[in-house]
């Protein structure tokens, strides 16, 4: 890959219908509209990226994804079940990317503003892995290097448990760059994401507040909203993410990535 020329960016929606606490949590309706094109709807307005695709699985149950990402005038790929790393690998080659975005169906306030950001950082510092840190779950996109990607994938131990993606670029084997929320915007504990009937309740009431077609709700104002309201933050405050470690083993006398559930 030559330094010199411009390195192509995409920005893949990670998404499946496979999910246990909220089923088909992705189609869920947020002002009639399904959750996933509030999702896309928002990444558009990001600049830096070249390109859109829904990242599926090549599961049945997965087509209906396709056909929305079609709808919506996005790029889609569907590869491996349970090895997202592998999955996000071939949607690269596919496009000729050198660079992907990776954001999630389940996160309709994923914030474009900080998703550029974080691009522009990655490509300017030269990172292998660049994140958001400090902001409430479910607004944070994720930068990584194709290279990184491939990386990741050699190191892991267990790559069917590579939906957690996150856990792999660690600071002990990539060179990573974490751009820190500002005060306005430090809110670790409020909980933006969807996985659970609460999370779901809770987006429906901000998006009824804020949403308008074609618009895109500031992250600024949905967090003085809730610092407003605080029996809104309680309706999924008590909601744990799912626990998970990561573990480095050696195996065959090189250094491995382990991913547990526990």
């Amino acid at each position: 890959m030559g330094e010199g020329r411009i390195k192509r960016v995409i920005t893949l929606i990670q998404a499946r219908m496979k999910s246990t606490r909220l089923p088909q949590k992705v189609l869920c309706l947020i002002e009639d509209k399904p959750m996933i094109e509030h999702v896309i709807e928002r990444v558009k307005k990001a600049k830096i990226p070249d390109e859109i695709l829904i990242c599926t699985s090549t599961h049945p149950d997965d087509r209906v994804l396709i056909e929305i990402a079609e709808r919506n005038k996005i790029g889609w790929f569907a590869g491996s079940e349970e090895d997202v790393l592998d999955r996000f690998i071939q949607a690269a080659e596919k496009t000729k990317a050198d660079v992907v975005v990776r954001t999630s169906g389940e996160n309709p306030l994923i914030d474009p503003l900080y998703l550029d950001r974080a691009v522009r950082e990655h490509l300017e510092l030269g990172m292998e892995y660049t994140s958001l840190k400090g902001f409430p779950s479910g607004v944070k996109s994720e930068v990584i290097s194709v290279e990184a990607l491939e990386k990741a994938h050699a190191l892991a131990d267990n790559p069917e448990k590579s939906e957690y993606m996150t856990l792999y670029f660690a600071q002990d084997f990539f060179k990573v760059h974490f751009i820190e929320a500002g005060e306005r915007l430090r809110r670790v504990h409020y909980r933006l994401t969807i996985d659970t009937p609460e999370d779901l309740k809770l987006m429906r009431k901000i998006y009824g507040v804020f949403y308008k077609s074609g618009g895109i709700i500031p992250l600024s104002e949905v967090i003085r909203f809730l610092d407003e309201h605080p029996e809104i933050v309680a309706i999924n405050g008590h909601i744990m993410p799912k626990r998970v470690k990561r573990e480095v083993v050696l195996r065959d006398g090189r250094p491995r990535i382990r991913i547990m559930e526990e």
